[in-house]
């Protein structure tokens, strides 16, 4: 027989799965650029298990990208970040927002923190490389072609060269 603390305890697992399955189906949306349908998917899924946090960083980028409210888009992302403020991909998500937005200072503020607490995310990298943001010459009071800093940079990449622009 089963116990009501038993049947409640499957009902929300139940509900649990079917949130994170509409979590997972909005992020399927979102990577599709269907930001509206992704919007949906999100607001369900927050319903659905509004204990999972970090679901509100989702909903936020979808909402500034199907809906352009930007002040609400960030609110969510914030509340995602004071919840679980060890998650990179919520930094993130908050600097696209703000990319969305045309607050270029505050993108990079939010791919810079999303980099401090994961190096190697490589969203984070290609969103600063997309907006023009270039680490810093090795030697700062030395211009960034002197021939100095040019070999101290390319030994501290590991020796990769970029490839000759050409001009035509």
């Amino acid at each position: 027989m089963i116990t009501p603390r038993q049947r409640r305890q499957r009902q929300v697992a139940v509900v649990g799965a079917m949130g994170h399955d509409q979590f997972l189906a909005g992020v399927r949306m979102l990577y599709a650029c269907r930001y509206q349908d992704a919007l949906t998917h999100f607001q369900e899924a927050v319903i659905l298990e509004p204990q999972a946090k970090g679901y509100l960083s989702y909903l936020g980028l979808a909402t500034a990208h199907a809906s352009r409210k930007f002040s609400d888009a960030e609110q969510l992302c914030r509340r995602a970040i004071e919840a679980e403020y060890h998650r990179p991909e919520h930094y993130y998500n908050v600097g696209e927002v703000y990319v969305l937005a045309g607050r270029k200072r505050d993108a990079i503020k939010s791919f810079n923190q999303a980099l401090s607490w994961n190096p190697s995310y490589e969203a984070a990298h290609d969103a600063l490389r997309k907006l023009g943001v270039r680490r810093p010459p090795v030697v700062p009071v030395l211009a960034r072609s002197h021939p100095v800093n040019v070999f101290l940079g390319r030994a501290l990449r590991g020796g990769k060269k970029q490839p000759a622009r050409r001009t035509a």
